[in-house]
């Protein structure tokens, strides 16, 4: 009897007994799809979503779309366990100071929004503009354009005369919208700011030591390539060319400061054809980073969309999907693993009705790094 009991003790022993996680180091990537007066519902998800991204189980997370600074407290109170953080300040140095828009510029547009968008809330007028006003905003001048497309989320009044008395480059009041929530100490923190128009670019570096080694991370958001529906307000160039440009500047200021195995992180507004990913999102630019020696935690994990057609919140077909949002790992010589996150449909208030909505307009990413085989 007692030899059976000893077995019995050593076989629940045995069994109680849970294989030691390797060391790891876990990242995500969010959009959180924040943009007032350009994606429906902002301001009443900005709570829960906040609260949702406090909810990742993951060690850093970088953050893009949180332009307002009262959402970027939402997000910080709430994850407070995340107790290094860092969002850059705004920054307007490149606004000239002078009127965008001449006296009586914009009047023909004013005079169409107050006619056909007077009904409209903030999360429709940007549609209602380009869709009932285009030919009046198309007339006029590239400055004032630029400055009537950087208020979104005002009203047609104050666009006015905001444009008509200075220059306003910036969306947002010139936030850059990017942040990183971290559990582990942060390093040295330095942002290096892109060249960029109506939204504000740069990308946020850092290092970080963790359990399976140290880590240079860079956080950011590149410019989206808008259809033709949104003119690039310049006299030269285009969305593409803008982002372009900042993939060539991104790549060489990782190459300046790089020390450490890389991780990039964020929105990067291009990325691959892949499964039943069916959109290549401006592809050769995604394409230079493997080119330097980049690979994908998430691409070559699952092809699942990161902007998909079927979100609530896209006005898109429901098989226009793309990965645009990544996680980049160069010399890292370990093994990962990476999923989708923060993907459920919820409901939301917009122009003061209940909407089928997701946290984000965009689906959020995860990679769980370790030195295991």
């Amino acid at each position: 009897m007692a030899r059976a009991m000893t077995l019995i003790l050593a076989i629940l022993a045995l069994g109680g007994c849970k294989k030691e996680e390797p060391p790891s180091f876990s990242v995500a990537t969010y959009n959180a799809g924040l943009a007032v007066g350009f994606v429906p519902g902002a301001e009443d998800r900005a709570a829960g979503t906040s609260d949702a991204v406090a909810g990742l189980n993951v060690d850093l997370i970088c953050l893009q779309e949180y332009w307002l600074p009262e959402h970027v407290d939402a997000v910080s109170t709430a994850a407070s366990e995340f107790g290094h953080q860092y969002f850059p300040d705004p920054d307007a140095g490149q606004d000239t100071g002078n009127p965008a828009c001449l006296d009586g510029e914009v009047d023909d547009l004013i005079a169409c929004i107050d006619e056909d968008c007077a009904d409209v809330c903030v999360d429709q007028l940007e549609d209602c503009v380009f869709g009932s006003c285009a030919l009046d905003f198309l007339g006029l001048p590239k400055d004032c354009q630029g400055c009537v497309m950087a208020n979104v989320g005002n009203d047609a009044d104050e666009v006015q005369a905001t444009c008509e008395t200075q220059s306003t480059s910036w969306a947002y009041d010139a936030s850059f919208g990017t942040g990183i929530l971290s559990k582990l100490p942060l390093g040295d923190i330095e942002h290096h700011v892109f060249e960029s128009t109506t939204n504000r670019r740069g990308v946020i570096h850092t290092t970080v030591e963790s359990d399976i080694g140290t880590f240079d991370v860079y956080c950011t958001h590149l410019t989206a390539v808008f259809s033709a529906l949104i003119p690039y307000p310049r006299e030269s160039g285009s969305w593409e060319e803008e982002q372009s440009v900042q993939v060539d500047d991104l790549l060489d200021f990782i190459d300046e400061t790089a020390t450490n195995p890389v991780i990039l992180l964020g929105d990067l507004n291009t990325g691959p054809y892949s499964g039943d990913v069916n959109l290549g999102e401006v592809e050769d630019h995604y394409e230079r980073f493997i080119d330097d020696g980049f690979e994908s935690a998430y691409v070559n994990e699952t092809a699942e969309c990161t902007i998909c057609g079927a979100n609530p919140l896209r006005d898109a077909g429901p098989s226009d999907n793309a990965i645009i949002d990544h996680v980049l790992l160069k010399d890292f010589a370990g093994s990962f693993k990476a999923k989708r996150v923060l993907d459920k449909e919820i409901s939301a208030t917009s122009c003061d009705e209940t909407i089928d909505a997701a946290h984000s307009d965009h689906y959020g990413v995860t990679a769980t790094l370790t030195t295991e085989e």
